[in-house]
């Protein structure tokens, strides 16, 4: 009797580890931390603190350019992947058709030549009938909180998967409660996964309104500064070491740092 609780109990286990949601921060209760804006031009989404799908925090794009937000996973080959989230969307022009947003994630071989290559789920040939990037199409307008998912398996030659949703020009797009689960798969934090080789952020927290970042290849930068909502609060493009944060208020900011089409972020602390 014993010996048959015990590997009915290690079944349970073993079924919730498989059913586990691997999405850092998936409420966005801390703000946009673990989240990160990977694309050119992209930036995090504002946090809004009134209006969540299960608590009272969600994140939101009144989008002027193609943006969008992401975090990456290690994933294993064959095994099927489940991805569900909540989202509302309109044109902000009250227009009837047009682009709003989608879910647009891919898997990819980072040990490969071209390791930004795509690489489709089986049974698809391309965006158009995948259905991790909603098969090249949009999300229909919503009012209210609506719920998707959507299955796949890993293909094989993967082992990165990257899980991101996007908003587009002249849409008002909400997320939240993001929820990714596939067996052996991890969380990968950019700085793991992107790491900008020799990088130094210092001093931190900042006292005295400068920020030092250094690098092994110390060529020309890019610093982004956002604050908890996600709001960006500094940008500049520099090959100087010393960054002036001198107009930030005293609180808990991300920096964004891209060299040489690698991106990093940190938490910086302003006294």
């Amino acid at each position: 009797m014993k010996k048959n609780y015990f590997l009915l109990v290690l079944c349970i286990m073993t079924i919730s580890s498989f059913a586990q949601n691997l999405v850092e921060n998936h409420t966005f209760a801390s703000g946009v931390e673990s989240w990160y804006a990977t694309g050119s031009g992209y930036a995090l989404p504002t946090v809004i603190s009134d209006d969540g799908q299960d608590d009272t925090s969600s994140v939101q794009y009144i989008a002027t350019a193609t943006t969008g937000f992401d975090q990456k996973f290690s994933v294993v080959p064959g095994e099927e992947v489940t991805i569900s989230y909540w989202y509302k969307a309109k044109r902000t022009d009250n227009g009837l058709t047009g682009n709003t947003a989608r879910i647009w994630s891919v898997f990819f071989d980072t040990t490969s030549l071209t390791p930004t290559t795509p690489i489709n789920p089986p049974g698809s040939t391309g965006s158009t009938d995948d259905p991790l990037r909603n098969n090249n199409g949009y999300l229909p307008q919503a009012s209210t909180w609506t719920q998707k998912t959507v299955t796949s398996v890993v293909p094989v030659g993967a082992n990165t998967f990257t899980l991101q949703f996007r908003a587009y020009n002249g849409a008002t797009v909400s997320y939240d409660n993001i929820s990714f689960e596939s067996p052996g798969a991890a969380y990968l934090s950019t700085e793991v996964f992107n790491a900008i080789s020799g990088l130094k952020v210092y001093p931190n927290p900042v006292s005295n309104g400068t920020l030092y970042i250094e690098t092994a290849a110390n060529a020309e930068r890019t610093v982004t500064v956002f604050d908890v909502l996600g709001k960006q609060v500094l940008n500049t493009t520099t090959n100087n070491n010393a960054v002036s944060v001198n107009a930030l208020r005293t609180g808990v900011y991300v920096v964004k740092i891209t060299e040489e089409g690698k991106t990093v972020t940190r938490k910086l602390v302003i006294k």
